[in-house]
């Protein structure tokens, strides 16, 4: 937590400007969307089934990524990492929410063998795997939300 206020954290920065959007998961997965709020930290909302949408009024200045609700791995909107919401649009009955859409990621081959021995071995038994160390150091270091934001922070910075 401490490189989040160390360095300028990806974060909201105010409510001046409403935009209306409605996410919706293209993906297999269960979808979980996360708006990282004014100190830089995620919250989330309600998850997305696959097939599913969720209508949000939210902000111009405020950003959201989403992850799998089951693994935490990382799923992508609009073929990005982040979401930034761009200017509201109206039509003569009122705000258009606009399709957001939430996909799964071309995960390379290694992370997608990752995600696949988390899923049928236990944490405790990743040691008695006959896999390298390397491999077995990977499988502890599962998806972190703060640490891929703080990733991402670097990435985007705002002010």
């Amino acid at each position: 937590m401490a490189l989040l206020t160390q360095r300028r954290p990806l974060r909201s920065l105010n409510s001046d400007e409403a935009t209306f959007v409605q996410f919706v998961n293209r993906s297999p997965r269960i979808a979980t969307p996360w708006w990282i709020n004014f100190d830089g930290f995620p919250r989330n909302y309600d998850d997305i089934p696959p097939g599913g949408t969720l209508r949000m009024c939210t902000y111009r200045t405020h950003p959201w990524v989403f992850r799998d609700a089951n693994s935490g791995d990382k799923l992508l909107i609009n073929q990005d990492e982040i979401y930034f919401p761009s200017s509201a649009q109206y039509d003569e009955d009122g705000p258009i929410y606009m399709p957001i859409y939430v996909i799964v990621p071309v995960y390379s081959l290694k992370d997608r063998c990752l995600q696949c021995v988390r899923k049928q071995v236990k944490s405790e038994d990743y040691t008695k795997l006959e896999i390298p160390k390397s491999l077995q150091a990977d499988l502890k270091n599962s998806p972190g939300l703060l640490r891929e934001i703080e990733n991402l922070s670097m990435k985007y910075r705002n002010s």
